[in-house]
């Protein structure tokens, strides 16, 4: 073939330089590389790389008060695909681009993602970025099946080939491809698609990661501990992801377990993670490692995931998790406050959990409240969630909930998820009236609020159906049967 035919263009488009635009012009750039024959992991890897050309635009190029854009073109020829992103914005040093080893981690990423990254002064037009990824050697006329391309390293693949060690903050770029492999572009922790943006979570403290390396340093294993806040004492154990070319190696059980043991390390109590249920995989696996079912929450997560290589149909309905629970350091006895409505499955759940607790069952006591709420809120519109800790009840807390309902109904909010604070009676006392408002029993997370948790959950307008909810216990089983028969209560509020 003639590799010096002039380029083909798909695509030209002017956009405005605006963060709210760029999941369209993304998603744009994926359709059409995959139209015009790029196999669908190459598609996934210019998709990356020109998400990180366009948000150092949107971010760099312009002022806060100034009006700007930016050209997006996408051209083919018989041997690559070519997007330039042209802009007339503050100008940059271009050479950096051209350095042997960056600093920059967006353009480590946009390298490691493409074969070509070249970037050109345009005198008073600006400046261009191209990314540039070649096809492979098969022709376009007979594709290479995305099974093909998962799977051409190295066979047989064995646990030897694979060491585990706590991530360094310069492999976030390393671990984005991994992910990727794993989730596409669907996982609910946006920052794992900005290095930069996850490399500071590990600094701050607040993610502390795992990471499974080959001998030539591939990133094919994560598993890190998210913390919301830096006084937290249980962490949730997330952003669980292996290489689906190393799948049945154990290396999830074995991350597990290294995470575990700085768990203890970095002083926290104990770990919580949500595992899907489209699968019973990572529930079985949670059960093996010692980690003890604390409850469900239903249509937890967009219909967007996806998880390559398993069992999972992608059908059109938020996914639920189950919640698990692993103690790492002892906790000692503790007074906790429960609901008595909810009594007899609490006692089931912490007689599961083997945890030293003293349950007490206020009836009508007189708890004074304070005269401001005070609650976290940690709202993830792309999930369509948003999840409320409460620290201490005001006394129109009730009232205060009721409009904070409304204003996320408003802004098409489909989960709100409600954490209590069992150390404090008015807890016990204060959840029947917040079950009048719609929301519904969903378990309990040892710890979480310096004391333990009450989850209880909203939906709004979600359709769920409990036949789609694959769970591994017998337990479990009981206790998704308390929670489902809660959500119907609800529904009919």
């Amino acid at each position: 073939m003639d590799n010096n035919q002039k380029p083909e263009t798909l695509i030209s488009l002017r956009v405005k330089a605006v963060i709210e635009m760029l999941p369209t012009v993304i998603e744009m750039v994926k359709k059409v590389a995959s139209q015009y024959g790029m196999p669908e992991t190459y598609a996934r890897d210019l998709e990356l790389a020109s998400e990180e050309a366009c948000h150092n635009v949107i971010e760099h190029a312009y002022d806060r008060d100034e009006d700007g854009y930016y050209n997006l073109e996408i051209k083919k020829d018989p041997s690559r695909f070519v997007v330039k992103v042209t802009d007339q914005g503050i100008p940059f040093n271009l050479k950096k681009l051209e350095q042997d080893e960056p600093h920059d981690l967006g353009i480590k990423l946009m390298r490691a993602l493409t074969d070509e990254v070249n970037s050109h002064y345009l005198g008073k037009e600006g400046k261009v970025v191209e990314l540039v990824k070649y096809l492979p050697s098969t022709p376009i006329e007979t594709p290479v099946s995305t099974d093909e391309i998962e799977t051409d390293a190295k066979e047989p693949f064995t646990p030897e080939d694979v060491s585990l060690r706590l991530m360094c903050p310069d492999e976030t770029v390393a671990l984005a491809r991994c992910i990727y492999r794993v989730y596409g572009y669907t996982y609910p922790h946006e920052a794992i698609y900005y290095p930069h943006l996850f490399t500071s979570l590990i600094e701050s403290g607040l993610v502390k990661s795992c990471v499974a390396v080959t001998d030539n340093g591939e990133v094919v294993g994560h598993l890190g501990i998210f913390l919301e806040t830096s006084e937290d004492r249980v962490g949730e154990s997330a952003l669980a992801a292996v290489d689906p070319r190393y799948r049945g190696q154990g290396l999830f059980p074995r991350m597990k377990k290294l995470m575990m043991e700085e768990a203890a390390n970095y002083n926290l109590l104990g770990l919580y993670s949500r595992a899907v249920t489209a699968h019973i995989a990572s529930q079985k696996s949670n059960v093996k490692m010692g980690s003890k079912l604390t409850g469900f929450i239903l249509a937890h997560s967009p219909p967007t995931a996806i998880f390559k290589k398993m069992n999972a149909k992608n059908d059109d309905y938020r996914r639920s998790v189950a919640l698990f629970y692993v103690p790492v350091a002892e906790e000692g006895e503790k007074k906790v406050y429960i609901p008595q409505k909810h009594a007899e499955i609490l006692e089931k759940i912490y007689s599961h959990l083997e945890l030293q607790r003293e349950l007490i069952y206020p009836l009508s006591l007189e708890i004074p409240l304070e005269p401001q709420s005070k609650i976290h809120s940690h709202l993830l519109p792309e999930m369509g969630s948003v999840f409320l800790r409460v620290n201490k009840f005001g006394v129109n807390f009730i009232d205060e909930l009721r409009l904070y309902i409304q204003e996320m109904s408003m802004k098409g909010i489909e989960l709100i998820v409600l954490d209590l604070p069992l150390e404090d009676p008015a807890t016990a006392l204060i959840t029947s009236k917040i079950e009048e408002l719609g929301f519904f029993f969903s378990g309990i997370i040892p710890e979480f609020l310096n004391g333990d948790a009450l989850i209880l959950q909203y939906l709004n307008n979600v359709s769920f159906d409990p036949d789609k909810v694959a769970v591994y216990s017998d337990f479990g089983e009981e206790v998704f049967s308390y929670i489902v028969k809660e959500w119907e209560r609800s529904s009919k509020l």
